[in-house]
C-alpha cells in the first residue's frame, strides 16, 4: 500500500481501516502530514484490470461534474480518491429529516442531467437484468418453489420490459448508505458500475432501500415529486413500479448471498425490502400466488 501510495507523490502518515461495502475492496483512510486525509480502496490480488476501469469511471464522472469524490490517482491495485468524511445519509438523516431525501434528489438530478454513452461500463441490457434476478432465484427460492414456470416466465418478461425503459445515466446502488453530506449538499459513494440505465431505476432504491426507505414512507408523493423535478416521460408510474419490482428482488437475492457468504449482516434490511418488493409487485397487478412465491418464498432460506 505504502508503495502506491508513494507512486502517486503520497507520503501516508499512517492509514486506517474502514468498514468496507459488498464488495472485495478494503478501504483505508490515508493521514498525511499537513492534516488531511484520503480514501484508499486496495483491491485483491488479480483485479488490475478492475481497478483500472473503475478509476477511470471515476475521473469520467469528475471530469462531468457529477457529485462524486475527486480522483487522486491510482496504482496497481490501489485507487485513491478525495475523503467525504464519515457523514453519509444514514447517520445524517435524523438531524435533517426529509431534507436528507431533498438532497439525494438534487445529487440525483446531476446524473441524469449527465450524457451517459461515452461511459467506460456497458449500459443494462435485459440479460444483465435477468442474471440480477438469476441470484434471486438461486438463493431466495428453494428448490421446490411452486409455480417454478410462472415464476421464470415473469422474470424473463421483467427483466425485458427495463431495457425497454427511456435510459439515463444510473448511479446504480442508489440509497442512503453510499451519499454522504459534504460541503452543504450529497455526494455519492459506490459508484463504479454507473451506466446507462431506467430513467426510475435510482429512485426505486432511494425510496426502497435502507433509511430512505423509511423516511420515504409515502413513496407515490414522492415519485410524482421527483418525476416533475426530473421531467421523466409519461408512463413513469408503470416504469416505476417494474424497476421497483426487480431491484428490490435482484437486492433480496444479493443480501441472502451476501449472507451465505458469511456476511450476516445483511440480513437486518432484509424484512423491509421484502415488504416494499411485495407492494412493488402488488401494485403491477401480480397474481397473489406468484406474489407470495416470489416474496415469502425467500423467508424459508435465512
Amino acid at each position: 500500500m505504502h508503495e502506491s501510495l508513494a507512486a502517486l507523490g503520497v507520503t501516508a502518515v499512517s492509514l486506517t481501516a474502514l468498514a468496507g461495502d459488498a464488495s472485495q475492496r478494503r478501504f483505508f483512510r490515508v493521514f498525511l502530514a499537513d492534516g488531511t486525509t484520503l480514501i484508499a480502496a486496495l483491491y485483491p490480488p488479480g483485479h488490475e484490470e478492475q481497478a483500472a476501469r473503475d478509476h477511470a469511471v471515476q475521473v469520467w464522472g469528475w471530469e462531468r461534474g457529477l457529485p462524486i469524490p475527486r480522483p487522486a490517482g491510482r496504482d496497481g491495485l490501489v485507487v485513491v480518491s478525495e475523503d467525504l468524511g464519515d457523514l453519509d445519509l444514514d447517520r445524517a438523516v435524523a438531524a435533517l429529516g426529509e431534507n436528507a431525501l431533498v438532497l439525494a434528489v438534487e445529487a440525483l438530478a446531476a446524473f441524469q442531467a449527465c450524457e451517459w454513452r461515452s461511459l467506460p461500463t456497458a449500459a443494462f441490457d435485459a440479460a444483465f437484468f435477468r442474471r440480477e434476478l438469476a441470484v434471486f432465484e438461486r438463493y431466495a427460492l428453494a428448490p421446490d418453489a411452486g409455480l417454478r414456470r410462472e415464476v421464470t416466465a415473469f422474470l424473463d418478461d421483467l427483466a425485458r420490459r427495463l431495457a425497454s425503459h427511456p435510459y439515463r445515466l444510473t448511479h446504480r446502488d442508489f440509497h442512503f448508505n453510499n451519499l454522504f453530506l459534504y460541503e452543504g449538499r450529497v455526494r455519492a459513494v459506490d459508484f463504479q458500475d454507473m451506466r446507462g440505465g431506467p430513467d426510475t431505476y435510482d429512485l426505486a432504491s432511494l425510496l426502497g432501500e435502507r433509511g430512505g426507505a423509511g423516511l420515504g414512507a409515502d413513496e407515490a408523493a414522492w415519485a410524482e415529486r421527483v418525476a416533475a423535478r426530473l421531467g421523466w416521460e409519461p408512463g413513469w408510474r408503470q416504469r416505476y413500479l417494474e424497476c421497483a419490482a426487480q431491484r428490490r428482488l435482484k437486492v433480496i437475492g444479493t443480501f441472502l448471498r451476501l449472507a451465505a457468504a458469511g456476511r450476516p449482516a445483511y440480513l437486518a434490511w432484509l424484512p423491509g425490502v421484502r415488504e416494499r418488493a411485495a407492494r412493488a409487485l402488488e401494485q403491477l397487478g401480480t397474481p397473489a400466488g406468484l406474489v407470495r412465491v416470489l416474496v415469502s418464498a425467500s423467508r424459508g432460506r435465512l
